[in-house]
């Protein structure tokens, strides 16, 4: 895998975590090595190496930039284990150092492609079997010299080996993740370039059509009858409005679609184009800076323009307020209206009625809740919330 999959890799969350536990492992080996290192048989060098490599190991596990690094450049990486090699031969055989140095074996074959975790474990294994028959050698004991040079190298092949297949398989995973949300943003645009173009044809195509026809009549009514030649002419004007008025509707539809956009960006759009279409005062009122998850944004949008198209059609407001609050981990879309309103009881009797249903579908999607505050003569409140990004529902 390249080092630009690599980097990848350290993006995922999951992998992450994995290579934290690693290295809190050896964090952990350093700690109980440290009482040998710094009054045992160790030395300086000894001490000072387990000390260093145990302060890397701190900062690796808590910094994931560092861990980007370590990928990006392997001299960071061959750095890490230079340590782990003067720590192996400065303290003796069977110190809980050892189990360090298996651990940067490990850490190794998660991070690093096969050619340049050879350049990087070979030195180690080396290490590991020197330091084994240095320890066999002071026991005095030639049986011990063949089983401690081989054990100790070929586990740390062994769990480096382990890390590149683990590597591998993440690997693949992220990269189907990937292909996955591709293939799902290839579809959803052409799912949206279809719905555009249906809706181009219900509705701008049509308009146009008729215009057209509207005005290949004009030229002869002037002549034959002007009174309906100036009728048709103020038609004329009437439907190229219509049609100016939905090709805008169209295009802020399509801009809605555009999830990645900031979140008051979408809701102020959304509003204004709604207040002008349809000539009700609309104003934003009390809107908080808030970022969404994508999945979020979307339904947030799809929400709001429910309310509103519900608005203009039943509510018979004159005026209408749109607030976005941050609530923490939540976010709230607020609309207020002063028109009609509608008895509480008798929408859930007709839970679809007036779109209720599908706001609270789309609450429910993003882990949210809809609350409605409505009675006949006192105008409506609709409360939408949502978490700010949710886990993902199955299915």
């Amino acid at each position: 895998m390249s080092d630009a999959g690599g980097q990848a890799l350290i993006e995922d969350a999951q992998f992450t975590h994995l290579v934290r536990w690693v290295v809190t492992a050896r964090l952990i080996c350093l700690v109980l090595a440290a009482p040998f290192a710094f009054w045992g048989e160790s030395g300086l060098v000894g001490a000072v190496a387990v000390a260093v490599l145990g302060l890397f190991s701190l900062v690796l596990g808590r910094s994931d930039r560092l861990l980007g690094r370590m990928v990006r450049h392997p001299l960071l990486g061959s750095l890490d284990l230079a340590l782990t090699v003067v720590v192996l031969l400065a303290v003796p055989a069977g110190d809980p150092a050892s189990l360090a140095a298996v651990c940067s074996a490990l850490l190794a074959g998660l991070l690093f492609p096969p050619r340049i975790l050879v350049l990087l474990i070979v030195p180690l294994m080396l290490a590991g079997a020197t330091a084994a028959l240095q320890g066999a050698a002071r026991q005095l004991d030639p049986r011990l010299w063949l089983g401690g040079a081989l054990a100790l190298p070929i586990l740390m092949l062994g769990l480096a080996m382990i890390g590149v297949v683990i590597r591998q398989i993440v690997g693949r995973l992220v990269e189907a993740r990937d292909q996955t949300a591709e293939a799902i943003a290839a579809r959803s645009a052409a799912e949206e370039r279809a719905r555009l173009a249906r809706d181009m044809h219900d509705s701008v195509g049509k308009s146009l059509y008729g215009i057209s026809l509207a005005a290949q009549s004009l030229p002869g009514a002037v002549e034959r009858d002007p009174e309906l030649a100036a009728s048709t002419a103020q038609g004329l004007s009437e439907a190229a409005e219509h049609a100016a008025r939905q090709a805008r509707e169209l295009l802020v539809s399509l801009r809605r679609s555009e999830i990645d956009r900031p979140t008051i960006e979408v809701v102020s759009e959304l509003t204004q184009a709604w207040g002008e279409a349809t000539g009700i005062a609309v104003e934003i009122d009390g809107v908080t800076a808030v970022d969404v998850s994508a999945p979020v944004a979307e339904e947030m949008a799809a929400a709001l323009g429910e309310m509103l198209h519900n608005i203009a059609k039943h509510a018979e407001a004159s005026r209408v307020t749109v607030r976005l609050a941050d609530e923490g981990e939540r976010v709230a879309l607020i609309v207020i209206d002063d028109g009609v309103g509608f008895a509480l009881d008798r929408a859930a009797r007709k839970a679809g009625h007036f779109g209720l249903r599908g706001l609270a579908e789309r609450a429910d999607r993003v882990a949210g809740e809809l609350e409605i505050d409505s009675s006949p003569g006192e105008g409506t409140r609709i409360r939408w919330t949502a978490l700010r990004d949710p886990a993902p529902t199955p299915g």
